[in-house]
């Protein structure tokens, strides 16, 4: 046992060396633990939504959670004693000349959302701007028209419907997606945000109506008075824009000249800027009308599997072709519902445990689900998913997360 008055030196003489044990135990922290909590909080997220599409697939409600601060606690003590070690969790912990000891420990707060601002993100349409986002991400135009668009120009993709299923009645929009692949592949075609001019104005304004204030006010705008070909003036701005562009010569080709035929866009390739109407659109757009996230997740929700070791899904439609094939020939007036086929592309197995190496898991009431590891076009569906849903829910009002990490002096 040591007397109190040698302890007390002790702890003197220890806190000379504590600031630059500090510093350098701090910058290991930063350094080693960085990636550990950020590995912590992405694995929340994807078991958060992971955890939701189980809870949809059941008919409950939803619950969304965002983390709002991510702090580290220091504990420094005094032993006779001891090693340095930082492990992968998160948690650093060790001792500097056989003296101070610390310990640093991750607290990850999260705090619910909920209000009319999360409901608007969930409910409300997916924007089109986000369409051209994902592919920019290098997802394939395909996957992203497939999961986001109920309707591409006059062409109807299926409706998500809770207690009907999912049922594809148009086998055009099937077909479309098999041209999206060959076209995608062949780089014929590419969806892209590219600046594109804007008339502000329906009928052109008269000349008489611009003084020189309004029209030194136009260009600090950045907008341009363009004269109207019938007369008058137009007021103009460069907007960025999600565009289809069909490059030229892929109009030559036969799945060209079938895709600008299905989709309306007359004979000849160029920049077709996307716009999110119900009601189809003459000249140079394409109209999508896109169905929200809470329908998209329902959608996925079809893919979880009703009981424990459920039968495996049918082997013959585990990719996005075979599933665009299977479409055609299951489509029309008296379409079959497709929401048992789900799983053969995005399937979330049930047990009473989840394997070890399984990339996402969750426990709910008393059942595991999980994403199998070597289920590539299902982890490729969920990341997408998680990457939309990342783009349009919001952090809310409250202040972003802020990783807060004692590194000394």
């Amino acid at each position: 046992m040591i007397h109190p008055l040698r302890r007390n030196l002790l702890v003197v003489l220890v806190a000379g060396a504590l600031p630059a044990g500090c510093a350098q135990w701090g910058g290991e922290v930063l350094r080693d633990n960085h990636v550990a909590f950020n590995t912590s909080v992405a694995q929340a997220m994807d078991r958060q939504m992971l955890l939701n599409i189980v809870r949809l697939s059941r008919d409950e409600p939803t619950q969304w959670m965002t983390v709002s601060a991510i702090n580290v606690n220091t504990t420094v003590g005094v032993v006779p004693s001891g090693s340095a070690a930082i492990p992968a969790n998160g948690v650093v912990s060790g001792t500097v000349g056989g003296a101070a000891s610390f310990s640093y420990t991750p607290n990850i707060t999260f705090v619910p959302r909920q209000g009319e601002q999360l409901a608007n993100e969930l409910m409300s349409p997916i924007p089109v701007s986000s369409l051209e986002h994902m592919v920019s991400a290098s997802w394939p135009i395909s996957w992203v028209a497939f999961l986001t668009c109920e309707r591409i120009q006059d062409i109807d993709s299926f409706d998500v419907t809770s207690g009907f299923g999912v049922r594809a009645t148009d086998a055009r929009f099937a077909r479309l997606m098999q041209l999206f692949d060959e076209m995608q592949r062949r780089q014929d075609i590419s969806l892209s945000q590219v600046p594109l001019p804007f008339t502000w104005n329906r009928q052109p304004i008269p000349a008489t109506e611009f003084s020189l204030g309004r029209v030194l006010d136009s260009k600090r705008e950045r907008a341009s008075l363009v004269p109207h070909e019938g007369g008058g003036l137009d007021l103009v701005t460069i907007e960025p824009a999600p565009v289809l562009t069909v490059y030229p010569g892929a109009e030559k080709r036969p799945e060209g000249k079938e895709l600008l035929e299905l989709m309306r866009l007359g004979q000849h390739g160029g920049d077709y800027r996307i716009v999110g109407l119900e009601r189809q659109l003459t000249g140079e757009y394409i109209t999508v009308r896109t169905r929200s996230l809470a329908a998209l997740l329902r959608l996925l929700s079809f893919g979880v599997d009703a009981t424990r070791d459920a039968p495996q899904p049918p082997t013959d439609i585990d990719s996005p072709d075979e599933l665009w094939s299977m479409m055609i020939a299951n489509s029309g007036e008296k379409a079959v519902n497709l929401a048992p086929y789900v799983n053969a592309v995005f399937r979330v197995q049930r047990g009473a445990i989840a394997p070890a190496d399984a990339p996402v898991s969750v426990s709910y009431r008393g059942d595991a689900y999980w994403i199998g590891a070597n289920d590539v076009t299902a982890r490729r569906v969920f990341a997408l998913v998680r990457d939309l849903f990342d783009l349009q829910v919001k952090a809310g009002a409250e202040t972003q997360p802020v990783l807060t990490v004692p590194v000394g002096r």
